[in-house]
């Protein structure tokens, strides 16, 4: 008797089938623990922003959904389980990822927006600052007035 064989009648685990979102055009989808793991990935919408060092950079932001979540992430969070919007933003340790649920990520995109809207604003109202009293001195190369 083969000690392997499951017992007959026993309830067997079935990988679930892995079929894309149709946005899916990235990510992993074999080779990951448990079988039937697959990452979804949206192709990547770059944004160029400035980082800490005041140097552009391009963050990026895609759709993302783990199928099946590898045993290394769990269910913790269960929302990781479900479509999510991904954010990378290069650091100097590297890229700094933020997972959002499509809510957060509606909460984040109103709250950039009113932020970019205040700061439009103040600038369009700000009376300008001249770059510099003029001065009323000769410059030493100009001619000595005659008299």
């Amino acid at each position: 008797m083969d000690e392997s064989a499951p017992a007959i009648g026993a309830v067997l685990p079935r990988p679930r089938p892995v079929s894309c979102p149709p946005w899916c055009t990235d990510g992993p989808h074999g080779d990951l623990d448990p079988p039937g793991t697959a990452l979804h990935r949206s192709p990547p919408a770059t944004v160029a922003v400035y980082d800490e060092a005041c140097e552009l950079v391009a963050a990026h932001v895609r759709a993302a959904f783990w199928d099946k979540a590898p045993e290394w992430i769990g269910t913790d969070p269960a929302d990781l389980e479900r479509p999510h919007v991904e954010v990378g933003a290069p650091a100097a340790g590297g890229d700094v990822p933020m997972y959002l649920t499509p809510g957060q990520a509606r909460s984040f995109a109103a709250a950039l927006v009113r932020a970019a809207d205040a700061a439009d604003t103040e600038a369009f109202y700000r009376t300008p600052v001249p770059p510099g009293v003029p001065s009323t001195a000769v410059p030493a190369s100009a001619p000595l007035p005659q008299a």
